[in-house]
């Protein structure tokens, strides 16, 4: 374990503040663009399998990318970079109008997924080498704070425009490009890895070395992704209207937003490891209250859901938190593409788990998949605590 310095590096918040500013720019894109695709997917192939592939291509895109984003990042401008990304995702809402074919939209998501992921690699870790100790959580979670609130305005963009037709992809290019800007603002740059240190072995060593961190990464990223993904579409088939259920995504991020706050400045006075199991308890029972509200399409789905997804998403700034206390900013780069893998595990798999049981248990399979989901972390935290006691 490494010891990190407690205080930012001068001029830290100008930097800080490009790389918030940049992913939430970015985040108002990929908020519209979840539902956008779920719902058009929905039209096109009436598929809750094909739905899942979408997400499950995504995931994918991230499992293969982020392991290489360290040796990536040791060898090219990272800002020059960064913005090479924003302009592959910003292509990628062009060419889905353009070519209205299933497998080219996987392949799509495939290749803009992986930049994305180098994306949030580079800039998580630009952050937490940024924030002084004695204040992290509550930068990271302005940082989560912010991205939530591009994911929400995406979702109420998507909630107006609508799915159909090409006014939505031509608005997430469009935000794509407005998150080039702050990448020029000036401010120290990220702190690369080394060569030596940067290497797929250096992500196997950071998964020894903290497997509970990474183990929250997964169980959130598989959450996360089932959720944004598959509620609106399942409160859909469940009653509500098209519009309704398309608002269920800006509620989760709206809880997001409304929520990172109080979760990181409880990480900064309180045991975050005790935190977390208290956060993955609440997103086991998110999915029952979802059931119960939606068997009498009640608009507490928007409550639960505001909750569920907010809290959840404290898996994944307190384990982010940790890392920043416990590594080096040379090591950070590798533990925080490391975190971004486990994510991209966990989405890897969730989406064709509960796209699969919605198909099989229509609708209220997706509901049953993510109780499953929310099984994870605390199981795996309960038996190594056992297993230590032992």
């Amino acid at each position: 374990m490494d010891t990190v310095s407690t205080s930012g590096a001068p001029g830290w918040k100008y930097s800080a503040a490009a790389a918030i500013t940049c992913v939430s720019i970015a985040g108002i894109s990929f908020g519209l663009g979840l539902p956008l695709l779920a719902f058009n997917l929905e039209f096109m192939t009436h598929s809750g399998w094909i739905i899942g592939l979408n997400a499950f291509m995504a995931a994918l895109s991230t499992v293969i990318a982020a392991p290489f984003a360290p040796a990536i990042l040791a060898r090219v401008p990272t800002r020059p970079f960064m913005i090479a990304c924003v302009l592959v995702a910003a292509l990628s809402f062009i060419s889905y109008p353009l070519i209205r074919n299933v497998p080219f939209w996987m392949a799509m998501r495939l290749f803009s997924g992986a930049a994305i992921a180098i994306l949030f690699v580079a800039s998580e870790t630009w952050v937490n080498q940024l924030a002084p100790a004695r204040i992290r959580g509550r930068v990271i979670g302005i940082y989560s704070m912010s991205l939530a609130a591009g994911f929400g305005l995406g979702g109420l963009i998507v909630a107006f425009v609508g799915v159909r037709g090409w006014a939505p992809f031509l608005a997430g290019a469009g935000f794509c490009l407005l998150a080039i800007i702050p990448l020029f603002l000036p401010g120290p740059g990220l702190v690369i890895p080394e060569r030596t240190k940067s290497g797929i072995q250096s992500i196997i060593n950071m998964a020894r070395t903290a497997p509970r961190l990474m183990m929250g990464g997964f169980a959130f990223g598989a959450i996360e992704t089932a959720a944004m993904h598959f509620s609106p579409v399942w409160a859909f088939r469940a009653g509500y209207s098209e519009t309704m259920a398309q608002l269920v995504v800006a509620a989760g991020a709206f809880g997001v937003i409304a929520l990172q706050l109080p979760i990181s400045w409880l990480g900064d006075h309180f045991d975050r490891y005790k935190l977390l199991m208290a956060c993955a308890l609440v997103a086991l029972i998110g999915p029952v209250l979802m059931y119960l509200a939606a068997t009498t399409h009640s608009p507490l789905i928007y409550v639960i859901f505001f909750f569920y997804v907010g809290v959840t998403e404290g898996l994944y700034i307190l384990a982010m938190a940790l890392i920043g206390q416990r590594f080096s900013a040379t090591n950070m780069t590798a533990a925080n593409a490391t975190l971004v893998t486990f994510y991209g595990l966990g989405s890897l798999l969730s989406p064709m788990l509960v796209g699969g049981l919605m198909q099989q248990i229509n609708p209220h399979g997706a509901m049953i998949g993510l109780f499953i989901i929310g099984l994870v972390y605390p199981v795996i935290a309960v038996l190594r605590s056992a297993r230590r006691a032992g």
